[in-house]
């Protein structure tokens, strides 16, 4: 059996597909490390799923200025030595790359020892990384096939999906409505913005939650956002809003939604076509090449989603369009059958295979 490290993260998108093939690697009998950083989300999440963590230092690319592509190009060296180092002394067999710059100082650490490497490009736009990445990996996994263009380099393309935990799928309805104190026989809307959360999806939660009861709100604020959302409601919540901050268990946030208006990122969309959720789509405006829109698109065109554009937006109208789709049954049935025929549960399996033939 091999030892295998998992590089990358900065957010869910990247960390959690990575478990996600990191759970099928240690089952199959292989040590999988995780390489991040130490003071951002796979730091704490990789080692509750029970992970060596490996920190890692490094610079973040810069947008603009000579000098500043100067400082990052000496940093990137010296961060992928002293990973290298690491990389040697764990006996690491091959590294996965899952983007977020934090991955590029192990996959060419890799590289440099010729040790085997791969990286999984979860967006149909792909990020700086793994786009440096790419030009040295001897693998590269793809959610979309209209990224296989995308990206340098010649190393073959496998367009397997966004794996997701397995977890999310066996959430249930009766009891996870118990949990967050909602009445299963009525419409859920669950409010989520990612691990970070998302102000302007918080704000229009709140505005759904007020003054219509007809529907009950379940809303995943994100820590930093949550006694913010909690004053908006004054002295005491209404009975049919249900505030999380952070949710380690989106089985349970799932089953109990009727609908999901959330974010646009690829590990999201993989789990509501796993759990076949229709969902409303509001893309992040603050992320490269606006593929969170990209991404959104897609799941549009077959109907499983609508698509709402946060920039210029009215939050009568928005309001009026979470209701809409939340109130209309039929609607939503056809949205879950589509966003159901997405669904690629063997993405983690096929990940993992890949990963595999570089041993």
């Amino acid at each position: 059996m091999a030892t295998i490290a998992l590089a990358g993260g900065g957010t869910g998108g990247h960390v959690y597909p990575a478990l996600a093939i990191g759970d099928v690697l240690r089952e199959r009998g292989h040590t999988v490390l995780y390489y991040g950083d130490p003071e951002r989300l796979e730091a704490r999440v990789a080692p509750q799923r029970g992970y060596d963590f490996r920190p890692v230092v490094a610079p973040q690319y810069p947008r603009a200025g000579l000098v500043g592509k100067i400082r990052f190009a000496l940093g990137l060296l010296r961060a992928t030595l002293a990973t290298r180092a690491k990389l040697k002394a764990d006996k690491v067999d091959a590294v996965l790359g899952v983007g977020g710059y934090i991955s590029a100082p192990a996959v060419l650490g890799a590289w440099t020892l010729r040790r085997g490497r791969a990286i999984h490009e979860a967006n149909v736009v792909p990020g700086m990384a793994n786009k440096l990445c790419a030009r040295v990996a001897q693998q590269v996994l793809l959610t979309y096939e209209k990224t296989r263009t995308r990206l340098p380099g010649d190393a073959p393309r496998h367009v397997v999906g966004v794996p997701v935990n397995p977890a999310v799928l066996q959430g249930d309805r009766t009891a996870a409505c118990a949990r967050y104190g909602l009445d299963p026989a009525r419409p859920v809307v669950l409010f989520v913005g990612g691990s970070l959360g998302a102000a302007r999806l918080n704000e229009l939660a709140v505005a759904v939650a007020t003054g219509h009861e007809d529907l009950q709100v379940l809303h995943l604020t994100g820590k930093r956002y949550h006694a913010e959302v909690r004053g908006a409601f004054g002295e005491e919540v209404p009975s049919h809003v249900s505030l999380v901050d952070y949710e380690d268990r989106m089985g349970d946030a799932y089953a109990a939604a009727d609908l999901v208006v959330c974010r646009a990122g690829s590990s999201t969309l993989a789990e509501l076509t796993a759990v076949g959720k229709p969902s409303l789509l509001i893309p992040s405006p603050n992320v490269t090449e606006n593929h969170q829109e990209e991404n959104a698109r897609g799941l549009e065109e077959v109907g499983a989603a609508r698509v709402l554009v946060e920039q210029g937006w009215d939050l009568d109208a928005a309001v009026s369009t979470v209701r809409t789709l939340a109130l209309d049954a039929d609607g939503l049935s056809a949205m879950a059958q589509a966003a159901s025929a997405q669904a690629r549960l063997d993405a983690a399996q096929r990940g993992a295979d890949v990963v595999e033939s570089l041993l």
